[in-house]
This record gives C-alpha cells, structure tokens and sequence, in this order.
C-alpha cells in the first residue's frame, strides 16, 4: 500500500460515464492508500455522488458555487490546501485545472471521457482561439489519459501540438469493477426477485431488450424508437419489449413525446426509474441495446458482458473498440434498419449462449484493476518527478 497521497479531482459534473469511472477507479485508488478531495459544483448531483463514497476514509468535498467557475475554486483550493496531484476528469475541467495550475506547476493527470465529434472540431464559434487557448494550456499537464485508443486518436487530430509538446498522452481503457458487480449479482440472485416481467406483465416467451443509457442525441435514443416501428412494421411487435431508465438529467419530456407519438411503438417501450447499480436490470433483460452515435469508452457494454448479458451494438467510434473480438451484434451506426435487422434475428435466434460462454473471458479484458494498475504507474511517475 502506498502512503497517503492527497489527490485533487475536479470535475464539472460527476454524471454517467465520468461518475462510474470515479466510483470504479478511485475505489481502488483508495484502498491503495490514495486519498481524494472532489472538487464540483454544488447540487444534487454532486450531493448524490457524495452519498456514493461517503465510506471512503479521508474523503473531502469542495463545493463549487451554482454558476461559479471551476478555475477560482481550484486556485483557492491550491492555495489553502496541500495536494500531491491533481487529476481532473474531462477537456473542460483538465483546461480549467491547467489554467488555475499554470504557474503552480504541480503534477497534473487529466483524463478525456469523450470524443470531439461529428465534426472532429471544436463546437461554436472563434474555433481556432479556443483551439489554441486549449492547446497551450494543457500541454502544460504532466500525462494526458484518454478513456480508449479511439478517445486518444480523436483529440490529437484535433490537438496535435500535444505531439510536440512535453505532456504525455497515454491510453488507459475503461475498466469495471468486477468484486461490484459480482456482489450485486450474488445479492441479487440470492432474494430471488425477478421482478420486471411481472412489473411490466411481459410473458416469458416475449425478448426484453435494455437500453440504459441518456437521452441526449450521442445515445442514439430517435434510432432505437425508428428501430421500434420498423420491427412493428414486420410483424414483431408483441415479441419484444423495451425496458428503458427514466433519464432525468434532460431531454426525458422530449423523449417520452417522441415515444408517444407512434402507438405501436409506445406499447413496446416499458420506462423504469434510473437506478446506481445496473446489475439488477441487466440481469432481467435478454439483451442490451447501445445503438450510440459516438462514445469514448463506454463502460455499459462491458459490465452486460461480463454477466453474460448479449450486446447489440453500433460500429460508431469508441464503442467499436469495446465490442471488437466479443460476441456482441454489431450494426451499423444511424441506421434504423440495421438495427431492426439486429433485433429481429435475435428474437428468432438469441446469443445467450455465446455470450453466456464469453463472460470469463470479459471478466478478464474488462477488470478496472488493469487500468488502475496503468493509472498507478502514471501518477508515480508524475509524483515522483515532483
């Protein structure tokens, strides 16, 4: 175990992939020795990722103000506290940190969750000034950590000054936490409560496929519901039912419009309340559906994996990478009726058993412990240096 080091994370909002990647990672990291101080802005979002590490011994919380920015509140926080490292999730957060660090100079890990895309470009307006002001600033980091190969290809086509630059820019792919999710599994199995095709009254000989992810265009929610209506149309409507988390961070009212809109496709579509731990759900449903338009690393795929749960898939950027090599169905990115394809040849021949076969193997590929055995290495190194 390694002595207490006292890592600063900030972050600008502790939501989906960057949440679970903080859950998985610094749990880890904190058995290890590490101790963290999250840096955020106040509400419930940040109140309810407090709750989830609430256990972690010599945990500390900075709050920083509704509509405040990160950057004073991480120069204060340098100023009255003593961190060995900081390491801030996402380009928004790393650029802010590296700004408020610029002349501190401590070692600085910035992880990217996200891809720049469909333009590969800066979104708005003075594009290249925040190319430039983002590329000067960050190059001053000790190690850029991309989430994927995908991730890391992406943004030095967008930065490539990070080249040339004396920041490091290493890939460490998503990892899940199996002891979680095994856990969750076994406390489940053992009460027994098989609960969502009685809530739902779904028969057993109807497919219920999952799709557990937000609702902003990126997840590709308007092509699973095009999807939807052409399986109705070919006559598969009553043999499949869609099991979906209610997304409240945003576009749930313009989604659950959307989802009315198309009787057919309504009565297919089940809503459910979003929970923390997905293992439950997982388990219910005969496959996973991520028709995504792009992802960085998603981490969704691989815990369904890893419980033997089938995947369809896109082939977008990020969750290709993901998916390649596994037993996973993979169709085309925004296209409805491959997608539709996927779904109906599954009703008629399911992969439950390939995938059931396959979770050994993801259990292996996709343990969080390999990439906080990379993650370990790098803050070492840039500690070290210090």
């Amino acid at each position: 175990m390694t002595q207490n080091y006292r890592v600063l994370v900030p972050v600008s909002h502790p939501l989906g992939g960057i949440r679970t990647y903080m859950l998985y990672n610094f749990r880890q990291l904190h058995l290890d020795g590490y101790r963290f101080t999250f840096l955020s802005e106040a509400g419930d979002v940040f109140d309810s990722f407090k709750r989830d590490v609430a256990d972690w011994e010599g945990t500390e919380f900075v709050d920083v103000p509704r509509g405040g920015k990160l950057v004073f509140s991480i120069r204060r926080a340098l100023r009255e506290r003593r961190f060995d490292l900081i390491h801030s999730q996402g380009l928004k957060a790393g650029t802010e940190t590296a700004a408020a660090n610029y002349f501190r100079q401590l070692p600085h890990v910035i992880t990217l969750h996200d891809v720049i895309v469909p333009q590969n470009d800066i979104p708005g307006r003075f594009k290249r000034l925040k190319k430039m002001i983002i590329s000067f600033v960050t190059r001053r980091a000790s190690v850029i950590v991309p989430v994927s190969q995908d991730c890391k290809e992406n943004h030095l086509q967008i930065f490539p000054v990070w080249k040339q630059g004396s920041v490091k820019v290493n890939a460490i792919q998503n990892g899940i936490d199996i002891e979680r999710i095994e856990n969750a599994r076994t406390k489940f199995e053992k009460n027994g409560e098989f609960w969502l095709r009685k809530q739902f009254d779904i028969v057993d000989n109807v497919v219920i496929g999952g799709f557990f992810g937000r609702f902003m265009p990126q997840k590709g929610f308007d092509i699973l519901l095009k999807s939807l209506a052409i399986v109705a149309d070919r006559g598969y409507g009553k043999r499949f039912r869609l099991v979906v988390t209610r997304d409240l961070n945003g576009y749930f009212n313009e989604t659950l419009n959307e989802t009315k809109r198309n009787q057919r496709v309504a009565d297919m579509v089940c809503f459910i309340d979003s929970t923390p731990n997905i293992t439950p759900l997982l388990l219910q449903v005969d496959l996973t559906i991520i028709p995504s338009r792009w992802e960085a690393c998603p981490i969704l795929p691989m815990e369904s994996l890893v419980l033997g749960v089938p995947v369809v898939g896109s082939d977008c950027i990020g969750l290709r990478e993901v998916v390649r090599d596994t037993p996973s169905i993979v169709v085309e990115s925004e296209n409805p009726d491959s997608l539709a394809d996927a779904i109906i040849k599954f009703i008629e021949e399911p992969t439950t058993k390939a995938a059931n076969e396959y979770a050994e193997t993801a259990v292996k590929r996709f343990d969080v412990r390999i990439a906080v055995k990379h993650l370990t290495d790098v803050y070492e190194s840039v500690i070290d240096k210090a």
